[in-house]
C-alpha cells in the first residue's frame, strides 16, 4: 500500500497553524457535541449507544464538494461507495467490508432498501437540500432494525419528519460542465404558525435534474445519465401532543450501464429505474416522557434493462408497503421501546418471474445509565416464509466522559436473499450468454456474529478521534460465484463448457477490521475556520480464522467480496476564508489486481482520486463556484469495466433566501 502518501497528509493536517489556545467556539456550534439521533428510536444522543456513530447535519454540508449523496458518503470515514458511474447513476454502499446488501437504508426511519435488488439501496427519494442530518451507524444491528443491518445503516432524517423549529427557505441552484452537464436545483420550504388555534404547518417541494451526454468510455459508448427528483412533504402540528408528516415522491433514472452486471462483449446495455414513494408519520405524545409513532411507506419501482437492443428488455416491477408501531416510555434513568414492523414485498419481472412474500418483525429496545455507563441491551424476533423464525439480540456498552468515550457491542444479524439474488434469469427464454447471473430459489439467509470495541478520544472539543476494531463471523453468506454450467441446478437453456455468476451460500467467512477516524472543526484568531475528516478503513477476510493474515488461495472466487479485502483511505478538507471556501477531497482504495483480456480492461491495484472545489461567496445569498473532479485524470473503476469519470470541470451559481 502506499501508506507513506497518507502518513504525509496526516503530517500536514497535525501541523496546521492553528492551536488549541486560538480555537473559538463557531456559530453553528460544536459539531462533537452529541446529538439526538432519530434512527434508533430511543430519542438518545449518539454518546450513549455504544456504536460508532457519525452524525453530518444540513449546517455541515456546505463543507463538503458533492453532487449526488452517494458523492457525499463516500468521503465519510469508513464508508466505501462502490460505484458505477458516478452522480448517482448507481452506487453499492459498504460499511465495515459487508456486501452490498448488508447495509440497510433508510428514510426517516423507513426501509428504502428495494426486494430487487441491493443495488438500487441508493437510490434515495430526496433530495439535498431535504436533508436535516445523515445518520451513519457503523456495525451491526438487527435487533433494532431488522433484516440486512449487516455492517451497519445509514438513516437520511428529512426536515419535514424532525420535531425541532423549521425557517422559511429557498434555495436555487444551477451547474453547467463538461460534457454537456446540467445540474439545476429548486427547494422551497413554508412554516406557517396558526396562533389562535396553536397549530403549525409546515411545507416544502424539491425539484432536481442532473444529467449529462457523459464521456466517451468505450468506441463511441458514452456514459450518459439523466436523473430527475421531484419530493412534496408536509407536516400538520394539531398540538403539543399530535403530529402527521407525509411526503411523496417520483424519481426517475435513466443511465449507460454497460458492465455494470456483466462481463459479457454483447453488453450494450442501458437502464431506467423509476420510483414512486409515499411516506407517512403519525405521532402522539401521552404525556413528556410517553409517545405512540405509526409509521407506514410505500414504494413502487420500474426497472427497464437493455443488455442489448437486439435482445429482449428486462422490465421489473416491485412494491414495498412497511409499516411500523413503536411506544416509548421515559424513566429516570433509563429509556424502553418496543415495536412492531410488517413488510409486503412483490415483484412482477419476466426474466425472473412473479413472486411475493411477508415479513413480520417485533423488537425490544432498553438503555439504561449508571454514572458514566451506559448499558443498551435489545432483542428482536423476525419471520418470514423462506428463512422461518429469527432471533437477533444485541448488547451494546459505553462508559463516556468529556474526553474520552469506550464503548463495545456484540450481537446477532440476518440478511434474506432479495427476488434478484433467489430468481434471476430463472424464467429467462433461450439461450443464455456466459457470465451472465443466474439467482439460485433455494439460497438460506445469512446469518453473522458480530463483535466490536471502540475508543474515542475528544481534544479541545473540536478534535475528535475514532478507533474501532470489529470481528464478523459470517454463515451462509450469500454471494454471485463462478459456476462451470454444468454444475448449475436451474431449468434454463446455458452453454455448455461455459460459466456463470450463479448465487451460492459460502459456507463460512471470517472478517476482522480496523477503522480510524479523526474529525475537526476549528478556528482562529484571523477567521480562518477549518472543517475535515481522514479515515482509514483495513480489511481482512478469509475462510478460516487462521487464514485471516495470509493470502488463502482457496478463497472462492466471489463477484463483490473480491473488492472488499484491502485498504480504504479517504479524507475532506474545508478551509473558509470568510468569503472564499476551498474544499479539497480524496479517496484511496487497495485490493486485489484483475485483468480481463476480453474487454481489455484491468481493474487497478489501487487507485487514489482527488477532487477540488473552490467556493466564492459574492453575498450572503449568493455563491459561485467552480469544481473539478478527478484532478489527475486517474483511470480507474470499482468494477471491472465500469468505468468511473475522469476529469470533469463543473460551474456552479446558487442562491439562498
Amino acid at each position: 500500500m502506499k501508506i507513506n502518501k497518507i502518513i504525509t497528509f496526516l503530517i500536514f493536517i497535525n501541523s496546521l497553524n492553528i492551536s488549541s489556545q486560538e480555537t473559538e467556539y463557531l456559530e453553528n456550534g460544536n459539531f462533537l457535541d452529541p446529538v439526538t439521533i432519530y434512527g434508533n428510536l430511543l430519542d438518545t444522543d449518539n454518546t450513549k449507544t455504544g456504536k460508532n456513530i457519525t452524525i453530518i447535519k444540513a449546517s455541515e454540508l456546505d463543507n463538503y464538494n458533492f453532487n449526488s449523496i452517494d458523492d457525499l458518503l463516500k468521503i465519510i470515514p469508513s464508508i466505501e461507495l462502490q460505484s458505477r458511474g458516478g452522480f448517482g447513476s448507481q452506487s453499492d454502499i459498504v460499511l465495515r467490508g459487508s456486501t452490498f446488501n448488508q447495509t440497510l437504508v433508510l428514510l426517516d426511519g423507513m426501509r428504502v432498501n428495494d426486494p430487487l435488488t441491493g443495488h438500487f439501496s441508493m437510490y434515495i427519494p430526496i433530495n439535498i437540500s431535504d436533508i436535516y442530518q445523515i445518520e451513519i451507524i457503523r456495525g451491526g444491528a438487527s435487533s433494532i432494525y431488522g433484516p440486512d443491518a449487516v455492517g451497519g445503516v445509514i438513516n437520511i432524517v428529512t426536515k419535514t419528519f424532525t420535531n425541532v423549529d423549521k425557517e422559511n427557505e429557498i434555495i436555487l441552484s444551477n451547474k453547467l460542465g463538461q460534457n454537456n452537464f446540467k445540474n439545476n436545483h429548486l427547494f422551497i420550504s413554508r412554516n406557517t404558525k396558526n396562533k389562535t388555534y396553536n397549530n403549525n404547518t409546515y411545507s416544502t417541494i424539491s425539484i432536481n435534474q442532473i444529467k449529462s451526454d457523459g464521456q466517451e468510455l468505450y468506441d463511441d459508448i458514452y456514459s450518459f445519465f439523466d436523473h430527475n427528483t421531484i419530493s412534496i412533504a408536509s407536516k400538520y402540528e394539531a398540538s403539543d401532543k399530535l403530529s402527521l408528516a407525509i411526503r411523496s415522491t417520483y424519481d426517475k433514472r435513466y443511465f449507460n450501464s454497460q458492465y455494470y452486471y456483466t462481463r459479457s462483449l454483447y453488453d450494450l446495455s442501458n437502464e431506467s429505474v423509476e420510483k414512486i414513494w409515499t411516506q407517512a408519520k403519525l405521532n402522539y405524545n401521552i404525556n413528556q416522557s410517553q409517545k405512540i409513532d405509526l409509521n407506514f411507506s410505500f414504494q413502487s419501482v420500474d426497472d427497464i434493462y437493455v443488455f442489448n437492443p437486439a435482445f429482449p428488455n428486462y422490465e421489473n416491477q416491485t412494491d414495498l408497503l412497511n409499516g411500523r408501531f413503536s411506544y416509548l416510555i421515559k424513566l429516570r434513568k433509563s429509556i424502553f421501546t418496543f415495536g412492531l414492523d410488517w413488510q409486503k414485498r412483490k415483484m412482477e419481472s419476466i426474466d425472473r418471474g412473479n413472486h411475493e412474500d411477508n415479513y413480520f418483525g417485533g423488537f425490544v429496545n432498553y438503555i439504561t445509565s449508571f454514572g458514566d455507563f451506559n448499558f443498551n441491551p435489545s432483542f428482536r424476533l423476525d419471520y418470514n416464509q423462506h428463512y422461518g423464525l429469527q432471533f437477533c439480540p444485541q448488547f451494546d456498552i459505553n462508559y463516556n466522559n468529556e474526553a474520552i468515550n469506550v464503548r463495545a457491542s456484540a450481537g446477532r444479524t440476518i440478511r434474506s436473499a432479495d427476488f434478484t439474488e433467489r430468481f434471476y434469469n430463472n424464467n429467462y427464454s433461450g439461450p443464455l450468454s456466459s457470465g451472465r447471473n443466474i439467482g439460485n430459489p433455494k439460497l438460506n439467509a445469512e446469518k453473522t456474529l458480530n463483535y466490536e470495541i471502540g475508543i474515542d478520544y475528544v481534544k479541545s472539543r473540536f478534535i475528535k478521534f475514532n478507533n474501532t476494531v470489529f470481528y464478523r463471523n459470517s454463515s451462509d453468506l450469500i454471494d454471485w460465484v463462478l459456476t462451470p454450467s454444468q454444475s448449475i441446478p436451474i431449468d434454463i437453456e446455458l452453454i455448455n463448457n461455459e460459466s456463470y455468476f450463479f448465487a451460492q451460500n459460502i459456507s463460512e467467512l471470517f472478517t476482522l477490521g480496523m477503522e480510524s477516524e479523526l474529525w475537526f472543526q476549528l478556528s482562529n484568531k484571523n477567521n480562518i475556520r477549518i472543517f475535515g475528516s481522514i479515515g482509514y478503513l483495513k480489511i481482512f477476510q478469509a475462510e478460516s480464522p487462521s487464514k485471516l493474515f495470509t493470502e488463502d488461495e482457496n478463497l472462492i472466487l466471489s463477484k463483490y467480496l473480491a473488492n472488499n479485502s484491502g485498504d480504504k483511505f479517504n479524507y475532506n478538507l474545508s478551509i473558509d476564508l470568510n468569503n472564499v471556501i476551498l474544499n479539497f477531497s480524496g479517496i484511496y482504495k487497495a485490493r486485489d489486481k484483475e485483468v480481463d483480456l476480453s474487454l481489455g480492461q484491468t481493474l487497478e491495484e489501487d487507485y487514489f482520486v482527488h477532487n477540488t472545489e473552490i467556493t466564492l461567496c459574492l453575498t450572503k445569498k449568493i455563491s459561485t463556484s467552480i469544481e473539478l473532479m478527478n484532478i489527475f485524470n486517474k483511470h480507474y473503476s470499482d468494477f471491472m469495466g465500469a468505468i468511473m469519470p475522469k476529469r470533469w470541470l463543473i460551474f456552479g451559481l446558487e442562491l439562498k433566501l
